[in-house]
């Protein structure tokens, strides 16, 4: 992203409102910013400074030729209000009385759900606030998106359509950010690539119910069926403390954020504060900065990856951003070199955010050398091949970098202490290291021989090594380094399985059913678990890898080994409560659709939707809601009985 120009601030009316029509229009109708949020947020504060009233003001959002099918909202979708430091911040909250709700700020799409006698009639997206564009056909088709609820009252869910940092990491940088993604996935006309794309949506408001508090509103919401975005009651004085726990954790989450937004809980006390034209008095949203600063690329060095990624970095003159001296950027991957028309000695402005890596935002000046993709591996010297976005090094068994990757990756996740990169290029141009069994085969003699290693030493970086002979699945699992399976998904095939021979006995199809684990994700676990046997077999040689407790359900329960994916509304009882009853006679729950689940429960209200086509090509047993509730009470009879 370009800075805002030296002397921006002393910009008049007239000059503050052009800026501000010309950087919404690229934001929303290109969908090419050119400027961060927050430099976008400071026009916007100083024209409302100067001139409250300006029409430019009024005007934010896309413009209503941008627009597909227009929506017009049954109440405004208002902007939220913005802090950007701790005192503005317990300023807004000291106006209201009670707790707050606190929600991290998906950097999505907000949309607007509506139905009618029960049923899904209309979805938009905020588009200008008072009118959005009709998505109704795609977000039918999310999994997470009921298409009937359990009342006939008109009601109205609002949240935001997300893609998922795994969706979008999966996509092999094949597009800018995962928000510009979802929002072009959205205008889809091909439903098959629309689904393929894997959309979520996160509900965030209720409207038309009688209700009191925030709080009741998600809980309400998650009743329906909807994933409810992650919420927590806080105090005005945890603010802050709220704020940086999700900044701390912004690492391990599955979607991005751009900041943290506060409401007041109470119904009452937000009809009491009312609103502006703009935005709520009673939220706010307490915003993640970013510093930037103009720089020059001067060159660009190709690192290695564990998978054999050759990834460009930029190397640019010295500048200051969040407090720290910046000479390297990271330019992601070679398609962005090429959509950003890098060229060396280029004026560039580089972007920090928190502890994230400096990368490039964007090219103010081309240079004047274009940048070419290494033909060969600046590790080993193979061939370099260029797919798509990416380049490669196909030579993972002779390439140094990927080696000193693969190693340091499962030191580093197992916590092997002491064995950082330079002991690492050490022991391997010595021998003594080619792959992580290496590791556990090491003596203290094999270090004494090196320059400036003592007895001391030698001890404490073996001793490191022997306390890391007994490791955890989940831990052993990300320590294969296998693509994509990360610390999440290895706890939850750890809590799943329990023990490593029965996740390596388990197939794509069985693990597809698990939490968040896409057919992509369970192929390439299944497959990069056969591709590492050998290195899992040399390592059980040396490690033991302790189990998991699996919470199942009790064993010989009338309905053991039976698996069961519900659809559609039940009517006799709520969704959650019929999975308990399931789990509590010996079956499982199954979060997908595959050709080794049991049974698919249809509700009688409401429809099926995709599950029902899924089940019946993959010829899994379809029970109506009155068989099902037969085979519960036959069930529970049997252990009455």
């Amino acid at each position: 992203m370009e800075p805002l120009p030296a002397g921006w601030q002393d910009w008049d009316a007239a000059r503050l409102a052009a800026a501000i029509r010309e950087h919404n229009a690229r934001y929303w109708d290109e969908n090419a910013p050119t400027i961060s949020d927050y430099d976008f947020d400071r026009l916007v504060e100083a024209l409302r400074a100067l001139d409250p009233d300006a029409p430019a003001l009024t005007a934010l959002g896309p413009s209503p030729g941008a627009l597909g099918d227009p929506v017009e909202h049954t109440r405004p979708m208002l902007s939220l209000d913005k802090a950007y430091d701790e005192e503005s911040l317990h300023k807004w909250a000291a106006k209201f009385e009670g707790d707050l709700v606190m929600t991290p700020k998906i950097d999505g799409l907000a949309c607007s759900i509506r139905y009618e006698g029960g049923r899904l009639a209309v979805a938009a997206t905020r588009g200008s606030g008072e009118v959005g564009e009709d998505v109704t056909i795609n977000v039918r088709l999310m999994d997470d998106v009921p298409a009937t609820l359990p009342t006939t009252d008109p009601v109205e869910v609002r949240g935001e359509i997300y893609l998922p940092l795994s969706a979008f990491h999966a996509l092999e940088g094949d597009f800018a950010n995962p928000r510009n993604t979802a929002a072009g996935a959205l205008k889809h006309k091909d439903p098959v690539r629309f689904r393929a794309m894997g959309l979520r949506f996160f509900a965030y408001d209720v409207l038309g119910v009688d209700i009191d508090t925030e709080m009741h509103k998600f809980d309400l919401a998650a009743s329906w069926g909807f994933a409810a975005v992650e919420h927590e009651l806080v105090t005005r004085e945890n603010v802050q403390a709220g704020y940086e726990a999700y900044v701390a954790k912004r690492e391990q989450l599955d979607f991005e954020i751009d900041g943290v937004v506060f409401k007041a809980n109470r119904l009452d006390e937000q009809a009491r504060l009312g609103a502006t034209s703009h935005h709520p008095r009673y939220a706010i949203a307490y915003k993640l900065q970013g510093e930037s600063a103009t720089t020059w690329l001067r060159d660009v060095e190709w690192s290695v990856s564990r998978n054999g990624v050759l990834t460009p970095v930029g190397i640019v003159e010295p500048v200051k951003l969040s407090g720290a001296t910046v000479t390297r950027i990271s330019l992601h991957n070679w398609g962005l070199v090429q959509a950003k028309g890098l060229s060396l000695n280029a004026q560039v402005v580089a972007m920090r955010r928190g502890g994230v890596i400096p990368y490039l935002e964007a090219v103010v000046e081309p240079g004047d050398t274009p940048i070419v993709p290494p033909d060969h591996c600046p590790s080993c010297g193979a061939a370099a091949e260029v797919e798509g976005d990416l380049v490669w090094c196909r030579n993972p068994a002779g390439c140094r970098a990927q080696t000193i990757a693969v190693l340091s990756h499962y030191a580093k996740t197992v916590d092997i202490e002491g064995f950082g990169q330079v002991w690492l290029e050490k022991l391997l141009d010595a021998g003594l290291l080619h792959w992580p069994p290496d590791f556990y085969r090491l003596k203290p003699i094999d270090l004494l021989e090196f320059e400036r290693m003592g007895e001391v030493l030698a001890g404490k970086m073996i001793d490191a090594i022997d306390a890391r002979r007994v490791v955890a699945l989940p831990t052993f699992l990300q320590a294969l380094g296998v693509k994509d399976l990360g610390k999440t998904a290895a706890r939850t095939l750890a809590e799943r399985y329990g023990t490593l021979e029965a996740v390596r006995a388990a197939t794509a199809e069985q693990l597809v059913e698990l939490p968040k684990f896409a057919e992509l994700l369970a192929n390439r676990v299944v497959d990069g678990l056969a591709e590492r046997a050998e290195l899992i077999d040399a390592l059980l040689e040396h490690v033991e890898v302790t189990p998991v407790e699996v919470v199942t359900a009790p064993a010989g329960g009338p309905l053991e080994g039976q698996s069961f994916l519900f659809t559609a509304t039940l009517a006799a009882m709520k969704r959650a409560d019929a999975e308990d009853k399931v789990r509590a006679l010996g079956g499982t729950v199954a979060s997908g659709v595959s050709k080794s689940l049991g049974f698919l429960v249809v509700g009688s209200e409401g429809k099926a939707g995709s599950k029902l086509q899924k089940a019946e090509k993959a010829g899994v047993t379809i029970l109506d809601e009155a068989t099902f509730l037969e085979k519960l009470a036959e069930a529970e009879a049997e252990v009455e009985g």
